[in-house]
């Protein structure tokens, strides 16, 4: 009946108690990114930290072995440009490294849009992203700059088209990483790909209100123009209608579900593991804990083993959840989506 079920039955998969829910779903959906950390990873507890795409390293090799007359050695010294916060500095090493090379280096284009991008100059950073992927359609951090550039660029637009161009750039990034073995940067794209439709349903909303008191101004002539009905009738008339439309102004309520919320952290989890305990919280959290306090629960303080396993229902839950409720992901109260970071 349900797809994902089967998975908690394999030979190399360790049973486990859910944390007092259990909650079925249709199993993993096409679109929807999968869980970042593998199952051997969860085995081993404590993986290394992956390496971070924010990381410039446009050429691996030391200053050392390059000369000026080549663009990697132009590019090395935009990289520490970069790292240091001098962007404008970095622009001018990735330009050098960039006609040296005739132009034909992806990843020095998509070093100069990063930096384009830090200092606030969307446009060139986009042209720059569209470069690199032109020249390397396989430029993982090419699509992640350029769906983060389209991200903010559609923030000030008046429609959603940038937003989902957006999603398809960073989806494509993600959908990289299996080819090219670089399964650890799946974690933080899938932050970027929840952050741009968490952003596009926030613009929707937007755009629906804007909408709503255009009707309801335009509703508002209609019945002034209404000699047959009284001041009363009039307003009684308008109430309906905004009832029927619904209420642009009117505060919304958010809510999440307590079983997808982490009892550390008080927020919606993003890798749910479960415990010996059968108390399910998030992996990062649970691990600092266990490393402050020892092996005892956070919550009951009963005695467990520093073992956990990934909770699937949960995160299968909360998958399911994000996709109908995308404003859920990273949710604050009061947050507005200019501040959502890409």
């Amino acid at each position: 009946m349900f797809p994902f079920v089967n998975n908690l039955f394999r030979s190399d998969f360790p049973m486990f108690l859910f944390d007092d829910h259990f909650i079925p779903g249709p199993g993993i959906r096409v679109g929807v990114p999968r869980p970042p950390y593998t199952n051997r990873q969860y085995r081993d507890q404590a993986p290394k930290k992956p390496p971070s795409l924010k990381l410039m390293q446009s050429v691996r090799k030391p200053l050392k072995d390059y000369t000026e007359n080549q663009g990697q050695y132009w590019a090395i010294l935009g990289d520490e440009a970069y790292e240091k916060g001098d962007f404008f500095q970095a622009i001018t090493h990735y330009t050098k490294a960039i006609e040296i090379s005739e132009g034909t280096e992806s990843s020095f284009f998509r070093s100069r849009g990063l930096s384009f991008k830090m200092t606030g100059n969307l446009d060139p950073a986009y042209r720059d992203a569209i470069h690199a992927i032109e020249l390397d359609d396989k430029n993982i951090k090419a699509h992640l700059l350029c769906g983060q550039v389209l991200a903010e660029r559609g923030k000030k637009a008046d429609t959603t088209q940038e937003i989902e161009t957006a999603i398809i750039r960073l989806t494509k990034a993600r959908t990289l990483c299996a080819g090219q073995k670089k399964e650890y940067y799946e974690d933080e794209l899938s932050k970027y790909i929840y952050r741009a439709k968490k952003l596009l349903w926030y613009k929707n909303q937007e755009i629906h209100n804007k909408n709503k008191r255009l009707a309801i101004e335009n509703y508002k002539t209609y019945l002034n123009q209404r000699q047959d009905l009284t001041p009363e009738q009039k307003q009684k008339e308008l109430e309906g209608f905004i009832n029927s439309i619904g209420n642009p102004d009117q505060k919304q309520e958010y809510d999440i579900p307590s079983y997808l919320i982490c009892k550390i952290t008080l927020e919606l989890m993003e890798n749910p593991v479960v415990n010996d305990a059968g108390q399910t919280y998030e992996r990062d959290m649970l691990i600092e804990a266990l490393n402050k306090n020892g092996p005892s629960d956070p919550t009951t303080r009963q005695p467990i083993s520093k073992r956990f396993y990934p909770n699937l229902n949960v995160k299968q839950a909360t998958q399911d959840f994000l996709l109908n409720n995308p404003w859920a992901f990273e949710f604050s109260k009061g947050e507005e989506y200019q501040n959502i970071e890409f």
